[in-house]
């Protein structure tokens, strides 16, 4: 019925509130106002998240900013740096990480592409670990679909809703 509805509706909103209030910004971060590349490096399924839970900054980004591209790749692809460099040539780049501190490939390819573009943005979904080592680091604490439009709201310094 429609109280039923309007329930699941204010559900959904508290939800992306707490998710804005989650995001915490390591470094300057300055509003993106041009189409980026976002880089969403993607990690092995476990038995709490399996490989179809949707999560990520991308779609919500591209949502915000005509434009943006956006890749997802595992941390075995060859030639991923340089690929994800020449597609980010002349626009933004945004590396979206889930849970960095399990995986050390991940944070080595990380590694690799701030070397290269140190005006690289690093969206750390899930819980992030440690110091941002000097990066622009978004940190959601948590990995939700909410997570995701607050981190690209973070990065636009605009409302998106749901």
């Amino acid at each position: 019925d429609a109280d039923d509805a309007s329930a699941a509706g204010t559900d959904h909103l508290v939800g992306l509130e707490a998710a804005r209030r989650a995001i915490r910004v390591d470094g300057e971060l300055r509003p993106l106002t041009t189409p980026a590349h976002v880089l969403e490096l993607t990690s092995r399924a476990n038995i709490a998240v399996g490989d179809q839970t949707p999560w990520g900054v991308g779609t919500h980004l591209a949502r915000a900013l005509p434009g943006t591209t956006v890749a997802r790749a595992g941390l075995t692809t060859f030639g991923l740096v340089d690929t994800q460099l020449a597609a980010a040539a002349g626009r933004p780049l945004v590396v979206v990480v889930r849970d960095l501190h399990r995986n050390v490939a991940a944070a080595d390819l990380l590694a690799g592409l701030v070397a290269a573009r140190p005006d690289t943005i690093v969206v750390e979904m899930g819980l992030p670990y440690g110091d941002a080592r000097g990066l622009t680091r978004i940190a959601t604490h948590g990995a939700a679909r909410v997570c995701g439009i607050a981190a690209a709201e973070t990065l636009t310094g605009r409302t998106l809703g749901l």
